[in-house]
C-alpha cells in the first residue's frame, strides 16, 4: 500500500500532471463564474419583465374594457352606414363526413 502510495505521489509531483489538474480547475472555476453570471442575469431580466407587466397590465384592461363596450354598443344600423350590407344568400356549412370526404350543407 505504501508502495502505491509513493508512485501516485510521485506522479503528482511530475509538471505536467499538474499543470493538467490546475488546467482543469481553472477551466472548471471559469465555467462556474459563467454560469453563475448567466443565473444573475436571468434572475434580474425576469424581475424587470415581471415590473414591466405590472405596469402593462392595468393599461390592457382598460383597453380591453373599451373594446368590450364598443363591441356591445355596435348596431345594424351603425353597420348599413358605415358601407355593410347584409347578405341574401343563405349560408353554406362545410362539415366532414364520417368516411372522410366533404360535404356542403345548405
Amino acid at each position: 500500500m505504501t508502495q502505491y502510495v509513493q508512485e501516485k505521489v510521485a506522479r503528482l509531483e511530475q509538471p505536467i500532471t499538474a499543470w493538467v489538474l490546475l488546467g482543469i480547475i481553472g477551466v472548471l472555476t471559469i465555467a462556474y463564474g459563467c454560469f453563475i453570471n448567466a443565473t444573475i442575469t436571468n434572475i434580474v431580466s425576469t424581475k424587470t419583465i415581471q415590473a414591466k407587466i405590472a405596469s402593462l397590465t392595468p393599461s390592457v384592461s382598460a383597453l380591453e374594457s373599451r373594446y368590450l363596450a364598443a363591441k356591445s354598443s355596435i348596431t345594424m344600423d351603425d353597420a348599413l352606414a358605415d358601407g355593410f350590407s347584409q347578405s341574401n344568400a343563405d349560408p353554406i356549412y362545410i362539415s366532414r363526413a364520417t368516411a372522410g370526404s366533404l360535404s356542403f350543407n345548405r
